[in-house]
């Protein structure tokens, strides 16, 4: 990917099924939260051409819950970039397909770090951000970094 383009959107979509529900007949927060991961390291492959881990996840909400038999989409961005790290803005779409309605179901922040073949760290290109939406995301990226360091300096 050339530098300072913005990443485009990667989108998984899937079906679940009755064996991903609770007693409630709504999708586990799990299995959503692990479409949520696999869209986020799809979306950061194709950004650093390289192998990603998980480091983390932020800000899961669950806005509405998910209906067995409806189609998932989660839609999956790089916001941010560090060194060797990936901010990856990720938001999950309930659609009944019968009637013909989608909804927001979920959205989340995963941090994808970018690994060589022993598994370290290794540098990914840098990300530009152009349009005003773009800046504010990297702005706070930028911000979530440095209370992440924080964290980590304690």
């Amino acid at each position: 990917m050339p530098h300072g383009k913005s990443p485009r959107e990667n989108t998984l979509i899937e079906t679940l099924l009755p064996k991903d529900t609770n007693a409630s007949g709504h999708i586990f927060g799990g299995v959503v939260m692990s479409l949520m991961d696999k869209a986020a390291a799809v979306a950061s492959w194709r950004y650093s051409k390289q192998r990603v881990v998980t480091a983390g996840a932020e800000e899961i909400t669950f806005v509405t819950p998910i209906h067995v038999g409806e189609v998932v989409r989660a839609s999956a961005t790089v916001i941010y970039t560090g060194r060797t790290s990936m901010d990856v803005e990720v938001i999950v779409e309930a659609e009944n397909i019968f009637e013909e309605s989608s909804r927001l179901a979920a959205t989340g922040l995963f941090i994808m770090v970018a690994v060589d073949d022993q598994g370290k760290p290794t540098p990914i290109p840098q990300w530009q951000p152009d349009t005003e939406e773009e800046k504010k995301k990297h702005k706070e990226g930028l911000e979530r970094r440095k209370i992440r360091e924080q964290k980590k300096s304690r």
